[in-house]
């Protein structure tokens, strides 16, 4: 073998193992799944991480019961801002902005605004509108040592659970195609959840259709259906701009606690 031989044949292992690690990884296995899943959640969270929806609202559970179909209108800001405004026939039925930690209400016909802080204790996940906006645009990636101790199911999906920032225990199942089917976070002993049962759209522009948000204890579950989901480029200082009339009747977070505990025993 001459010595040009030798060389050509040490140039071409070379570049045969420099593809070969920059190789994508075998269809069908957990690691293709994972770039796929990875991939579109994070084209989702930039696509939407501003975003305005029209859609419909329908609440049960033990501290309110069944409560009609309402509409509803969602805009968020990705990590921090997000306002919720219910309405029916009558007009606005509920105005909700949240910021950060802060919740402010508005109910105008009662003429009752809800003002209260610490709402990432009382629900028990860390950022409540960062929440929101990763269930609008399912877009919860999870972290790469999760994939590493997990498997594919019997339908080609995969169950992933970690412990995320300030002790949060994140669970998160997708379905073969990477797509996030359902996700819950617990911490101090609450918990929250998101299930997503239909798409619209194709492919990295499609969104949730059908998504609904729980608590782990049952005492509230609402179910969204929406209709439209418009990405902007930027936010609106006006979308979160809330201030109950002076006149209103001001809740604090303990008042609305002993409303519903009061609600239940009558029931």
């Amino acid at each position: 073998m001459t010595v040009r031989t030798r060389r050509t044949l040490r140039v071409a292992l070379l570049l045969t193992l420099a593809l070969g690690a920059c190789a994508p990884p075998p269809p069908g296995s957990l690691e293709a799944l994972e770039v796929t899943a990875r991939r579109g959640a994070e084209r989702r969270e930039q696509r939407y991480a501003v975003c305005d929806a029209r859609g419909i609202l329908r609440i049960d559970g033990r501290s309110t019961g069944k409560l009609p179909g309402v509409t509803l209108r969602v805009r968020v800001a990705s990590p921090d801002r997000a306002r919720l405004q219910a309405s029916w026939l009558l007009g606005t039925l509920a105005d909700v902005a949240v910021r950060s930690d802060s919740l402010i209400a508005w109910v105008p016909a009662e003429r009752l605004g809800l003002a209260f802080g610490g709402l990432a204790d009382t629900l028990g996940v860390r950022e409540p509108a960062r929440f929101l906006a990763q269930a609008m645009s399912a877009s919860w990636v999870a972290p790469r040592d999760a994939w590493r101790s997990a498997s594919l199911d019997s339908t080609g999906g995969v169950t992933l659970a970690w412990r995320g920032s300030a002790d949060e225990q994140w669970t998160l199942r997708v379905d073969h195609d990477g797509r996030p089917l359902e996700v819950s976070v617990a911490r101090d002993g609450r918990s929250v959840g998101a299930k997503v049962s239909g798409w619209q759209g194709r492919g990295d522009d499609a969104w949730p259709a059908r998504l609904e948000l729980a608590d782990g204890g049952g005492q509230l579950r609402a179910r969204l259906e929406f209709t439209e989901l418009r990405a902007a480029k930027r936010a609106r200082a006006s979308w979160f701009a809330l201030s109950p009339p002076d006149d209103a009747r001001t809740l604090t977070l303990p008042d609305l606690q002993r409303l519903w505990n009061t609600r239940g025993e009558a029931r």
